[in-house]
Parts: structure tokens; sequence; C-alpha cells
């Protein structure tokens, strides 16, 4: 697998994708240019871009951004963030290598190669894993060889998109480690996490002195009786999960009880939703 990834984005985009054959050098006006909504970047650090910006001023815009023709502009596939930054400093033209990549493609291309090259925060990197899932019908396996990973990695990146949104966003903006998040995501109760996770911003914890926390926390208060769970429910659980793609739950007894569905993003949301007026007509 490293000696792929030396190999770039040609070792994993099939050749009949046509971006291996069909590149242009080209210096485009930057009011041409657009972002890409597809990218799986949603944040940008203002003051690393300021810092690009002096560079760019300096020296030029020194790696091409990749971009796709699209109604008489160009979309970005990579490079979202120097292109910010030439703005910043005032470019009128970028340097660009224009591709040839069909719509249908694009999405898969722009998840991968950005997965690959950009510093994405752990969440864009979770959410970019959840849409190869998703939207493209990959595996945890499949992601994990598309983007170079292991599969380990792969499945505690999803694992992060079951904490409450304000521990992910404090995730994102850097103000928790993703050791920090991993040790949260051992704690059921959402209330508790994000109590503990404000605890780790307002005194600095380590993510030791966190683990040494929740120990002492375990061995004062008794673990609650379990209890027994009904094979049948346990089975139709199952078949549910199969159904929808998504983690259900099920509470209760075979009389009555709850349906528990998970949802991580409004794409799959609406999935869901499409999937359940399906069964239904």
């Amino acid at each position: 697998m490293k000696k792929a990834l030396g190999k770039g984005i040609k070792a994993f985009i099939p050749e009949e994708y046509g971006i291996l054959k069909q590149e242009t050098y080209a210096e485009l006006e930057i009011d041409q240019i657009r972002p890409n909504p597809l990218q799986p970047r949603t944040k940008f650090n203002e003051a690393s871009i300021d810092e690009l910006a002096r560079s760019i001023r300096e020296s030029g815009v020194l790696q091409p951004i990749i971009v796709v023709s699209e109604e008489g502009r160009y979309k970005i596939l990579i490079g979202e963030r120097r292109w910010r930054a030439a703005r910043k400093a005032g470019l009128k033209k970028v340097p660009v290598l224009i591709r040839n990549i069909p719509k249908e493609h694009q999405l898969e291309v722009a998840l991968i190669e950005n997965l690959q090259r950009e510093e994405l925060n752990p969440i864009e990197i979770s959410l970019g894993y959840k849409r190869l899932i998703d939207e493209l019908g990959y595996t945890q396996e499949n992601v994990a060889e598309k983007v170079g990973k292991d599969r380990a990695s792969v499945a505690n990146h999803l694992r992060l998109l079951k904490l409450p949104l304000e521990i992910q966003d404090l995730l994102s903006d850097g103000k928790i480690s993703m050791g920090h998040a991993k040790v949260l995501l051992g704690l059921d109760d959402p209330r508790a996490l994000v109590a503990l996770a404000r605890k780790i911003m307002a005194k600095g914890l380590s993510v030791r002195e966190v683990e040494a926390l929740l120990a002492r926390t375990e061995k004062e208060v008794p673990a609650p009786k379990k209890r027994k769970a009904d094979p049948n429910l346990e089975a139709v659980q199952e078949d549910l999960l199969r159904v929808l793609g998504t983690k259900v739950t099920i509470d209760g007894t075979p009389k009555r009880g709850v349906i528990k569905v998970f949802y991580f993003s409004l794409d799959e949301l609406n999935r869901v939703i499409e999937l359940i007026k399906g069964a239904r007509s």
C-alpha cells in the first residue's frame, strides 16, 4: 500500500475515468473558478490561509489547482485552500490542471484525492468516509484501500460520528484531540459525554488524565444490571439494520417497546425515509 500511495491518485482511480489521458495545463482568471460543494473540507482556518497568501505573494502558486470544466466555468476538484489564499493575495490568474472527468465520477475523485492529500480535521475525514459508503456503496474495506489506511482507522473515524454534535464541533475546531474523542466514545450517556468534554477543555486534561478519571468513576458507581435481551427482538433488530443500512435499536418486550433508527447526516435521513415510504407503498 505504501508503494501505491507514492503513485498518488493514479494508483486508485481507473483509467477509464479519463483523468490520466486528458489533462491540460492552463492559467485561468481566478474569477472563472468556483469552489466544489462535493469536497470534504467544511472549515478553513483563516490564519492558515493568511499565512499561505503571504507565501503566494512571494513565490506564487507552486502547485496547480485541479479543476473540471462546468457550464463555461471551472469547478475545483483539489486545491480550494490554495485558491482562497491566491484570491487573498490579490492574484488575477492561477495555474490549473484541467481534467476531463465524467460528472458521475467527480464525487469519487474529489473525496478520495482530498482524503489522501489535504489536512482535514477528524470529523471532515469521518464525513468523507461516510459519503464514500453511503453515496457510492463502498464498504469499510474499500474505503481503507482507496485512501491507504487500515480498516481499523476507517472504523474508528466512522465511530466519531456517533458523538454528540457539540463534541464533534470541538474535535473539528481542535479543542479536543482524536485521543480524547476515542476515550469519550466509551461513555453511553450523551449528557455525561458533553459534561466531560467541557471539563477536558476547562482543565486542559490530557488523554491519560481522562482515562484515569473514567476508571475512578467506574469503580465508584456500580454498573447497572443489564436486562437480558429477547432473542426474537434481536433478530428483528438485525433484520432492520440490514434493510435500512444504519444503526437500529429495539428497547422493550415483544408486547411493547421503542424502535430507534439512527442517522448521521441529512442525506442518510432522507435515504431512510424513502426506504420506509417504499416499504409502505
